[in-house]
This record gives structure tokens, sequence and C-alpha cells, in this order.
């Protein structure tokens, strides 16, 4: 008589992500190694690792979301809410970008005020500003702006590439609970979907955090909204 072994696939899974984005944040340690010690005077060689620098940050961001989705299905996600000097928060998230910016030769910017706080999940919004960030480093002509105001008792921040912008019907759907992969593109929307959800895990006093997709002259903008 054979044994039956019931297999928990969602957390096999789950599991297996978090051991590849280990492996992959090493691999982008490594990267960044090899970026900051190569001189890269040779322009294709230079466009060539901010590909796979980038590229690389794409699939663990991507990664990062599936973790982070699995365990919000699981309510085993928790906000950990605290004061946060969103000048200084902002320009942690770019350093932790700087060698795939200077790779790419992109200029970001951040107007904020110094004093300007915000109360969130540090964590959380980190994996949400630097996904936006690294989506623009691949859209982006050459600069990248990042704003952030008070809005009310709550904060806004606003992400803005000089790119072609964001195609309409994301922006059309970006709150559609039926919108999925776009076989055209080949994309999942996952780090929007992920967005959207941490953003409404932020509440206070009846109203819920918030994303949005925008275009204008300048190119597109992506604006995260928290009470």
């Amino acid at each position: 008589m054979n044994d039956s072994v019931d297999v928990d696939f969602s957390m096999l899974l789950a599991s297996s992500i978090h051991d590849i984005k280990n492996s992959l944040g090493m691999v982008l340690s490594s990267l960044d190694q090899v970026v900051q010690l190569e001189t890269c005077t040779n322009p294709e060689q230079r466009k060539s690792l901010a590909v796979l620098h980038s590229e690389a940050s794409r699939i663990n961001h991507s990664l990062i979301h599936l973790l982070g989705l699995y365990r919000l299905q699981n309510n085993q996600l928790r906000l950990v809410s605290d004061e946060v000097y969103v000048l200084d928060f902002l320009e942690e998230q770019l350093a932790s970008l700087g060698v795939l910016f200077a790779a790419s030769n992109i200029t970001v910017t951040i107007d904020c005020d110094d004093l300007l706080v915000g109360f969130f999940d540090q964590r959380l919004i980190a994996g949400v500003i630097s996904n936006i960030l690294v989506n623009c480093e691949k859209y982006t002509q050459d600069t990248i702006q990042l704003k952030a105001r008070s809005h009310g008792k709550g904060l806004v921040i606003d992400i803005q590439d000089n790119g072609q912008g964001y195609p309409q019907a994301i922006i059309d759907n970006l709150n559609n609970e039926l919108r999925g992969i776009d076989f055209a593109t080949g994309s999942t929307n996952l780090g929007l979907f992920f967005a959207s959800e941490i953003a409404q895990l932020h509440q206070c006093e009846g109203e819920h955090g918030s994303i949005r997709l925008s275009n204008n002259d300048d190119g597109g903008c992506f604006t995260l909204t928290l009470p």
C-alpha cells in the first residue's frame, strides 16, 4: 500500500519563490559590484550592463510581488506603519537603484519638503516605489522626477518620466478586477496590482490609499495617494 502525501503546492511555490528571490538578490549584488568596478568607456558595453541590471531587477520585483500577494491572500501580510520623513525615505529608494540609473545615464530628481512627514509601512511602500522606478528606467528617455506633497491629512507621491506615457488601455482598466495578462506585450500588470493592493491596505478614518496613472506632454505619471 502506498502512503499518499498531501502537498500544499501554493506553500511550495511560495517557498521556491523565496529561494529564487534570495539567489537573484545575490546576482544583483554581484552585478552592482561589476558595474561599479567597470569604467564602461564603451557605450555599447555600458548599455548592455544597464539592460542586464534592469531586467534582473524587474524579475526580482516580480518575485517579491508574488510572495507578497501569497502572504496577503493567506492573511500573513500585516501593516507596520510608522512616522516617516518622506525626503529621507525617497532618497533611500534612489540610493538602492543608483547603479542602475548611472549605467543607464538617467537623471533622477526629488521635489519634496525637508519636513514632510507621512505615516505608512516603509517596507511595503518601498517595494511599490522601487518597482515603479525600475519600470520608469526602462521606458523613460533620460529623466525621472519624484514629487511628494501633503494632501489633507495624507500624502501624495508622483513618479514622472519623460517617456511615451502609459498605454491608454492600462489607464482605463487600472481598477478593473478583470484586467490580466496582455499577450501582445507580455505584461501581467502584476506590479500595478500589487501597488494597488498595498495602497488600499493603508487606511485612516474610512479612507483608503489608491494609485492612479496619467499622461501629459512630458510623459507618464504614477501617483500614489496615502491617507
